[in-house]
């Protein structure tokens, strides 16, 4: 968003006032030094103050935050991390202390780290973390930070709710306001945006947040209950109390027509961009007699060989990338030209190529239901994040992810499925649609393992994976952001956490990382010290050997949240294990297939004088289960553990 030279000085000024305000530590009262686990219902850490100021003026926000620790556990809060997105954010002013019971204060003078952190389903992001001096029970932890950034407005996001109880929060966000300046703010359809919108998550009443003549807008609450992490859960992002910020216009009082009148400007911009490509680059790509489905194929492989500047892995790249091309005027023939594009352009690119090439292709834009759930009453163009391509083939539509290396011909990224956008209408403009929903048979996964089973309990082997689909996909887009030998650290580190405790797992080789149409698979050696245990002349084997799937993950009676599975899958498995000629089977157990709605299990053991074989079939069919599911998808999951747990019984051949 353009900003006149006549405001740039008044950001200065006010970014300088609100750092030297922010060097001041509040007082500890009394009653914070009284709290104790027991009146904080059993909690490990209580926040007893939680700010945030989010001024777009001076494109800061300022964060102040304070932790009471109330047990041993509760000490692991002063290893702090600070998640940021570095391509367009800074961190600033890092500062902390820790104040002992009998008041001694130790301030913090260690180094700020800049890391990336691994959280569930591999997930990624920039950190600084650092750790809290001195800390012991009883302890009052305390940190500030401040956030920079430049060239936009960033309306906030406030996240309520917190993994911990908290006892105060104040949050504050102090809008745009060019008043006495005689400027004023356009998005970029030329529309100024005049007010400020929120939506509420998780928050019923909407008198706790207050406007003030000034423009601020002011949220106090007090006695917030810590938010319940639970497996298999919609993201956090979409469960705790969340107040979202967005900037507007009138028009976005009437969501319907603001969606529509959103549609129309995107669909404009995404054809104005494609513009009429050179035909001339067809020539080397698709020949004349193939179908209309060959020349979609091979349009697809070209423009995924197109650097995509999104999934750049060398370090700084992306950084030095933005800064050469934010004042670029960019286009399909900027991308042919460069061979390099952002996700959204090699997308674009696809469909303007289709086009020349005399083929039917839209545009679509979804929102990534890994981040976000899409709400069409929420008229906030923000929530849509991604765009895709859809082509017609043989009078059929199919939804294609161009813009998202590895992805094969016809299969979207879960990401991208069961989700909802804008997409281009055949006679212009947009309306709301939908993607397909996500199939099991998408995302299949199989494991071979052969075995060695020797008397005093222990086996070796070896084990081979093969993934197909959207499996394939997750472990080819984790692995590009390393090199081969981080790749092999991670399938390496995935094997052995199917095993049981005390495996080594050594990779041997690994096929189809560049391949997206083939299945990508990899062969481990296997050592498990203490796979069998002896009971007199007995032998017990576990008659799973991936135990990783033995847990119960839904053991509890009652569910808070939804359950949520990323995408549905189908996971086959095939085991022999041999044992010594002095042993022969004494049980082998068999169990009854389970089937629901949204399930399969079956299980089918066999053996003969050398050996035992198991093969498992699984499969879970949906992604989203209300809370009145939660007791079929337990009674589901809990036959499965139990047949998992069943043992093979070996005994002396004497």
């Amino acid at each position: 968003m353009r900003m006149s030279l006549k405001l740039s000085a008044f950001l200065l000024l006010s970014a300088a006032t609100q750092l030297f305000a922010y060097d001041d530590w509040l007082p500890i009262t009394p009653e914070d030094q009284k709290i104790t686990s027991a009146s904080a219902n059993g909690a490990d850490a209580i926040i007893l103050y939680h700010e945030e100021v989010s001024d777009d003026n001076a494109r800061h926000r300022n964060v102040y935050m304070r932790i009471k620790i109330l047990s041993e556990k509760g000490k692991n809060q002063a290893n702090v991390e600070i998640p940021y997105d570095a391509t367009y954010i800074g961190i600033s002013d890092v500062r902390g202390r820790t104040v002992a019971p009998e008041g001694t204060v130790t301030p913090f003078t260690g180094k700020v780290f800049d890391t990336t952190v691994v959280k569930g389903a591999g997930i990624k992001f920039r950190a600084k973390t650092f750790s809290l001096p001195n800390v012991q029970v009883g302890s009052i932890i305390e940190w500030k930070y401040a956030e920079f950034w430049d060239d936009f407005l960033r309306a906030p996001h406030w996240t309520v709710q917190e993994d911990l109880p908290q006892k105060h929060a104040k949050f504050a966000f102090i809008p745009i306001s060019l008043k006495g300046i005689g400027e004023y703010v356009a998005d970029e359809h030329g529309e100024v945006d005049d007010r400020v919108f929120y939506s509420l998550q998780g928050l019923a009443d909407a008198k706790a947040i207050k406007t003030l003549p000034t423009g601020r807008i002011e949220m106090d609450l007090k006695d917030i209950p810590a938010f319940q992490e639970e497996d298999f859960a919609p993201p956090s992002a979409v469960l705790k109390w969340r107040v979202n910020f967005y900037y507007g216009t009138s028009k976005m009082l009437k969501p319907q027509e603001f969606w529509k009148q959103q549609g129309k400007y995107w669909s404009k911009e995404v054809d104005k961009f494609i513009g009429h490509p050179d035909s001339a680059v067809l020539r080397d790509v698709i020949a004349p007699s193939d179908s209309p489905e060959q020349k979609l194929r091979k349009i697809y492989a070209y423009v995924q060989k197109i650097k995509n500047l999104n999934y750049l892995h060398e370090k700084g790249g992306l950084e030095e990338i933005l800064q050469k091309v934010s004042k670029e005027k960019r286009s399909v023939e900027t991308v042919l030209h460069t061979q390099e594009g952002y996700r959204d352009e090699i997308t674009r690119t696809f469909v303007g190529l289709a086009r020349a090439a005399g083929l039917e292709a839209y545009e679509m834009k979804v929102a990534d239901r890994d981040e976000v759930f899409f709400q069409v009453n929420v008229p906030n163009p923000l929530q849509l994040t991604s765009e895709l391509a859809i082509a017609k083939v043989n009078g059929k539509e199919v939804f294609l992810d161009p813009g998202t290396p590895y992805c094969p011909f016809g299969l979207l990224p879960w990401r991208h499925t069961s989700t909802e956008g804008l997409r281009q209408m055949p006679g212009g403009g947009a309306e709301i649609a939908q993607t397909p929903a996500a199939n099991y048979k998408d995302a299949i996964s199989k494991r071979v393992a052969r075995l060695a089973l020797a008397s005093d309990g222990s086996a070796h082997g070896q084990v081979a994976i093969g993934w197909t689909g959207v499996e394939a996909l997750e472990h080819r887009l984790s692995g590009f952001k390393t090199d081969e030998a981080g790749r092999k650290k991670e399938l390496e580190d995935e094997v052995r956490s199917m095993l049981p405790p005390g495996a080594s797992v050594e990779q041997l080789q690994a096929n189809g990382w560049d391949t997206p149409e083939a299945q990508l698979s990899a062969t481990f050696k296997v050592t498990i010290p203490s796979f069998a245990s002896a009971t007199g002349k007995r032998l017990l084997v576990p008659s799973n050997l991936f135990q990783g799937a033995q847990r119960q993950p839904f053991a509890h009676g009652e569910r808070k949240q939804p359950v949520y599975f990323d995408y549905p899958y189908y996971a086959i498995d095939d085991v022999k294990i041999s044992f010594p000629a002095t042993m022969k089977v004494e049980n082998l157990p068999q169990n009854q297939p389970l089937k629901t709605d949204f399930s399969f299990y079956r299980v089918q053991r066999s053996n003969d004088s050398s050996s035992f074989s198991v093969t498992r079939d699984f499969a879970i069919g949906g992604i989203a289960f209300v809370q009145q599911d939660y007791p079929a998808l337990k009674k589901f999951f809990e036959g499965v553990v139990t047949d998992d747990s069943e043992s093979v019984v070996l005994t002396g051949g004497q």
